[in-house]
């Protein structure tokens, strides 16, 4: 198990560094494989959204644009519009065909205005700009290529000379990584990309069903929530990603509660699975407030998000992304610390996705930090993970907790009706067992024998050689009957040097023979008191038959009649009525 944890956390890492490699590659190494990212761009802020193509194009707006200082547009959450201005690398005949694809690598970016010049000999100035206008509030029908990002195709009348115009505008982050493609290394990468994303997808659910399963078994609340939890980052992230837009041509209005249900939902189910993992106590008041604090602030983000007002609930979903884990660690250090060890893989886990959220949170808000865009996603598959391996130790922990219990319990059970000295049943056990036992006798017709011994002069042995020999007397009895009877033939300690025995199925006749065999035992054997001294002792047994018209109070008082009946014809004899 550990070794697999570590497993895990090392291809975590590698993932992590792997992906932000390849995306801190330098333009001319990317060149050779036909990848040009696109880092020199010029912005001007839109703050009422009110210009268009023509206005800014003009010459009283040339110098409203900056330079723009990061290799990638990351421009955090912001009501305004942002214009941005690029060209494309020039087109290498060598290492670049016509075939070219535009990326614009955030599929979560609301409005996408792309306007490509093209020469155009009708147009006095001989310029056109094809417009493109794609983005998650627009119809999916307006995709150039079928992909979760969104990509366009630079026409063959492109001219190179002029500026590309890109028009944003969101209430999700503005980040968005721009790269220059040739179709058929597009093509290569989409498809590995399109692989990536169904490994992550399959083991969420591949842990969401085990998970389930394991909850139709067990009926632990825990995994119920732990399912809820990987099934709404499932399709948090399937959405996130841009592939429920691509397949799902619905409403922007709709599309965006959907969103934000899901990551409500994700987060309430998450609070609540921690309380049952970890089973915190009901009287922690501290924990509780937090609980309660933090499952209001996941709905008002999804009531803030289903009704529209998505930058609010933007910047409360990153602060409750980055305060969540946070508090989950805390609960599982604490429990930790109170000896619970399922919480190693617990604070493990959530570790885990904690710095996937950290990365991206900080990668909406800080340039050129850190550039790769699946952390969240390989961070969320790598704690799932996690998670069922935490659930699993938990179960193991819980399990061995429960037979320890069983054990203990078992253990003070059978000391409560069992006689200390000899390990026979006591008389609290005779009388609980005797009034079912007759009475199913009774009901099904069956033969029932009571068994009373009593040894003979016990007080004139105890007087004589003290009470100690006494009860090794008490204890070799005990164990004579435990040797000489069946296990469906219960003997007890009734009191004092008085046994009773059950002999269910038996009649009298087969019990006399009975009660000879264990009083021939008996007076066989011997007592050493010093090296000179042994002596024996004797038993009286008394039996009763029980009748239609018995009840346990009488069969046991018949069996005491027999026993009296045995004793005053001389003892170490055998009677039954």
């Amino acid at each position: 198990m550990i070794t697999q944890v570590f497993l895990i956390v090392l291809v975590t890492l590698v993932s992590i560094i792997s992906n932000g490699l390849f995306n801190t590659v330098s333009a001319g190494e990317k060149s050779k494989h036909n990848i040009y990212p696109i880092t020199d761009f010029e912005l001007m802020e839109d703050a009422g959204g009110q210009y268009s193509i023509d206005t800014i194009r003009s010459p009283g707006f040339t110098n409203q644009f900056k330079q723009y200082p990061h290799e990638v547009i990351s421009l955090g959450i912001t009501k305004s519009v942002y214009w941005i201005r690029f060209q494309l690398p020039p087109n290498d005949p060598q290492t670049m065909t016509a075939s070219q694809l535009l990326q614009f690598k955030n599929p979560n970016i609301d409005k996408i205005d792309l306007f490509i010049p093209i020469a155009d000999q009708n147009a006095a100035s001989g310029l056109h700009y094809l417009t493109r206008a794609v983005g998650v509030s627009r119809p999916a029908a307006s995709r150039d290529v079928l992909d979760n990002t969104w990509v366009f195709s630079i026409p063959d009348q492109y001219r190179q000379d002029q500026f590309l115009y890109l028009r944003l505008e969101s209430s999700s982050a503005l980040r968005l990584p721009v790269v220059l493609w040739r179709e058929n290394s597009f093509i290569t990468e989409a498809f590995l990309k399109n692989i990536g994303f169904g490994i992550f997808y399959g083991i969420l659910l591949a842990m969401l069903f085990f998970n389930l399963f394991i909850f139709f078994v067990l009926r632990d609340k825990a995994y119920l929530f732990y399912v809820l939890y990987i099934g709404f980052m499932l399709l948090y992230q399937f959405q996130v990603h841009g592939y429920l837009r691509l397949w799902l041509d619905i409403s922007y209005e709709l599309y965006n509660a959907i969103f934000w249900v899901w990551l409500a939902a994700a987060f309430i189910s998450s609070i609540y699975f921690t309380h049952h993992f970890l089973q915190v106590r009901s009287e922690n008041t501290l924990w509780n407030k937090i609980r309660a604090a933090l499952l209001v602030t996941a709905l008002l983000q999804g009531i803030l998000g289903v009704c529209g007002y998505n930058i609010w609930a933007n910047q409360i979903a990153h602060g409750l992304g980055l305060a969540g884990p946070l508090v989950i660690m805390v609960l599982a250090v604490f429990r930790l610390r109170q000896g619970f060890r399922p919480a190693r893989f617990y604070l493990l886990a959530w570790g885990v996705l904690s710095i996937g959220i950290v990365v991206w949170v900080l990668a909406a808000y800080i340039p050129d930090t850190f550039s790769a865009v699946n952390y969240l996603l390989v961070a969320t598959a790598c704690e799932s993970i996690l998670l069922s391996f935490a659930l699993s130790d938990r179960f193991k922990t819980l399990r061995l907790k429960e037979a320890a219990l069983t054990k203990n319990m078992q253990y003070y059970r059978d000391l409560s009706l069992t006689d200390e000295l000899t390990g026979l049943y006591n008389k609290r056990y005779l009388t609980e067992l005797l009034g079912r036992e007759v009475d199913t006798a009774l009901q099904d017709g069956r033969l029932l024998t009571l068994m009373v011994i009593d040894i003979d002069h016990f007080k004139t042995y105890n007087d004589s050689y003290g009470h100690w020999q006494g009860d090794q007397v008490l204890i070799r009895l005990g164990n004579v009957l435990l040797n000489e009877l069946e296990k469906s033939q219960p003997a007890f300690r009734y009191g004092g040097e008085e046994f009773v025995v059950l002999l269910p199925n038996t009649n009298c006749d087969d019990a006399i023979r009975i009660a000879d065999g264990i009083r021939e035992k008996i007076q066989t054997e011997e007592f050493t008191l010093d090296p000179n001294v042994t002596v024996t002792v004797t038993a009286s047994v008394g039996l009763a038959e029980l009748t239609c018209d018995d009840n346990a109070e009488k069969l046991f008082q018949r069996a005491d009649e027999a026993l009296y009946k045995a004793k005053a014809a001389g003892r170490n004899q055998v009677a039954c009525l």
